[in-house]
């Protein structure tokens, strides 16, 4: 019967195995740990890469012509506007400039929150133009002449702001040399979700040289981003389960082996079948849940605090040391994990103390 007294006695025999269960405890701990911080930092990316798509973006429209990108121009908003379902159609002025000295494309996004006098630059770039000397202000070189800046104010390093210099549209149309009408792609809002295929296809009907991209292709496109490195993932978390079963076979073994005069000695004081089943569980639950809740709380603190150094690698590109990840925590792939692990870490221990516990007790004692 479970009450105080009985759980007392749990603990204490928990503690009384210290060395034992802190070796499972650390396993555990560790494989949660690797398993969690896959989870945090791939759903961080995958967050960060989907961000890039605005609310109001249902379709995307962008001006291709032999493999190459071209502006597209008022004209074109005035025609979509015009298509029945289409409620708004917005001008984006986003491309990339040539800084020759690091030998490197500065992306140039246009944010009309900002004033003609604030350049928004990520700590990455920073760092950049500190090695050429750029510590308080940056020269733009346009054939049109060069634009001098101020490095007034920098964003933390993810994937969305890397390598990324936020301006408004008018000093981005500046600095890459497009006019006052001109843009690089077109975004457009459809109310009506069901219209979105129609409208897509009728815009390249009207304008066969664009190419125009609906929401869910864009974000089919974003996630292939991440899923190309899926492989050393499913490397990283194949590791993790074998190294998990190998740690329930040794608990297992201890079950069969020192465990089993010690469940005789509980059933020979009067310990029915089902308190030696209850008092494996309350040891094992406090272990596996303990062990889960830290392995969730460690990887936390190395992904989202300390950027996960050495791991992060795995799934990001090379120069992008710097990088931060935003926290997002998915408690339904949480919950997930805790069924794949701590549940079965529980069984494995449970089965194989009932089929002891069941056995005849002077076999055992032998």
């Amino acid at each position: 019967m479970l009450n105080k007294n009985f759980i007392d006695y749990s603990i204490k025999l928990l503690i009384k195995d210290k060395t034992e269960h802190f070796f499972t405890f650390f396993i555990f701990t560790f494989i949660v740990l690797i398993l969690s911080s896959v989870l945090f930092i791939s759903d961080s990316i995958k967050y960060d890469l989907l961000s890039t798509i605005g609310n109001k973006d249902q379709i995307i429209v962008k001006n291709k012509r032999a493999g190459r990108y071209f502006p597209l121009y008022e004209e074109h908003i005035d025609e979509i506007i015009q298509l029945n379902g289409v409620e708004n159609v917005f001008g984006k002025v986003d491309g990339y400039y040539r800084f020759a000295q690091g030998e490197r494309y500065i992306h140039i996004i246009s944010d009309d929150s900002l004033d003609d006098d604030t350049m928004l630059i990520s700590e990455d770039l920073k760092e950049v133009f500190k090695e050429y000397k750029y510590v308080n202000e940056f020269n733009f070189l346009t054939q049109k002449g060069k634009i001098t800046k101020n490095i007034d104010k920098t964003i933390a390093t993810n994937i969305l702001s890397y390598n990324t210099i936020f301006v408004n549209s008018y000093l981005a149309r500046e600095i890459l040399e497009l006019d006052e009408n001109e843009y690089s792609y077109l975004t457009i809002y459809v109310p009506n979700e069901n219209e979105i295929d129609f409208i897509t296809r009728k815009v390249m009907d009207m304008f066969p040289y664009t190419e125009a991209i609906p929401r869910a292709v864009l974000e089919a496109n974003y996630r292939h981003i991440f899923y190309y490195k899926g492989g050393i993932f499913m490397i990283v978390y194949i590791v993790s389960m074998i190294s998990f079963f190998i740690l329930l076979k040794n608990q297992v073994s201890a079950i069969f082996g020192d465990r089993k005069k010690e469940i005789a000695i509980l059933r020979s004081i009067g310990f029915s079948i089902k308190d030696i089943i209850l008092l494996k569980f309350i040891q094992n639950s406090v272990v596996s849940i303990f062990a889960f809740l830290m392995g969730v709380f460690i990887s936390y603190i190395f992904v989202f605090i300390l950027d996960a150094p050495l791991l992060k690698t795995i799934f990001i590109a090379n120069g992008m040391e710097n990088l931060s990840f935003t926290p997002i925590v998915d408690i339904r792939m949480l919950i997930l994990m805790f069924m794949f692990t701590v549940i079965p870490y529980l069984a494995f221990i449970l089965i194989p103390s009932w089929k002891v516990a069941i056995d005849d007790i002077s076999e055992i004692m032998k």
